[in-house]
């Protein structure tokens, strides 16, 4: 298996992120083509006053102000998403890991909170492709039980010679008194 390539799964779950992107994209959408701008809801924590600043008033326990989004907000997250959705579909159908790799972690960071999974994606194919680079295989390596048992039981375990000190290196022991 190579290093840079995808096997079956990685490939798989890079088709299902690229699909959650574009279902992001499409959430998106509605109010890019309205063309108008939104209010949205924006809410802090009062003080130990119980007051809010500036701007915003006070509702149940909570501070609220409306916040306008504009079109150019919406415009840049609908083509954001659709972009890096667009790109997450070409590493995966292309098998290339390193491109996957990036393009989730970029996404991962311009999608917000929403952008967790594919930095989690981001993560776990970097730990696979180190893994598989040091172990050659995606596994984790384990440990050989029967050797430590076989010690443990007073059979006979490999014993290993010293190694005699390098001539060239080491210096000559000097004799005692």
């Amino acid at each position: 298996m190579q290093v840079l390539g995808l096997d079956p799964l990685e490939r798989n779950l890079g088709f299902f992120a690229a699909f959650i992107g574009l279902v992001a994209a499409g959430l998106a959408l509605p109010p890019y083509l309205t063309g108008k701008a939104t209010k949205l809801p924006q809410t802090q924590k009062p003080n130990a006053q119980h007051l809010c600043a500036k701007g915003y008033h006070l509702v149940a326990s909570l501070c609220e102000k409306t916040v306008f989004q504009t079109h150019s907000y919406w415009t840049f997250e609908f083509y954001g998403l659709l972009g890096m959705a667009a790109l997450l579909l070409f590493a995966a159908f292309r098998r290339n890991r390193a491109m996957l790799i990036v393009i989730s972690i970029i996404f991962g960071l311009i999608a917000g909170a929403a952008g967790f999974l594919f930095l989690a994606l981001g993560a776990w194919l970097l730990i696979r492709a180190f893994r598989l680079q040091r172990n050659g295989t995606t596994q984790r390596p384990t440990r050989d039980r029967a050797k430590g048992r076989a010690a443990v039981a007073g059979r006979e375990a490999p014993i290993r010679a010293t190694p005699e000190p390098s001539k060239r290196y080491t210096p000559k022991r000097q004799k005692r008194r």
